[in-house]
């Protein structure tokens, strides 16, 4: 899967696995937290549930793109894959992983390389 490849790509795969597991837990954490039930004085309930909701819709659009990256990476199209890891950094909120992984895929030799 991963013979003849350059270690920047080999390691900018790895970190955009390694980003996707990580955000499938921020996601988990970003809805079980929503949904606790908060009493606060100065914030309504309903406010603060839905704007970590909203970050959580947002967030899955992140994951998507970063998966879909991911899958470009296997292929071996590292300019595609690290476009989409930068993309997915761009999404709040930021994921500094990705955006490792999407310079590293650019940096390789097989990134560098026209498609």
């Amino acid at each position: 899967m991963m013979e003849g490849l350059s270690t920047e790509a080999r390691i900018g795969e790895i970190l955009l696995a390694i980003g996707i597991v990580l955000s499938f837990i921020a996601l988990a954490y970003l809805i079980l937290y929503g949904a606790l039930p908060f009493s606060t004085r100065f914030f309504p309930t309903h406010l603060i549930a839905g704007y970590l909701h909203a970050v959580a819709l947002v967030k899955c659009v992140g994951i998507l793109t970063a998966i879909t990256g991911l899958f470009s990476a296997r292929r071996l199209r590292f300019q595609k894959a690290g476009i989409l890891a930068v993309i997915a950094t761009l999404l709040p909120p930021i994921d500094i992983v990705f955006f490792l992984a999407g310079l590293l895929l650019l940096a390789s030799p097989e990134g560098r390389k026209p498609s």
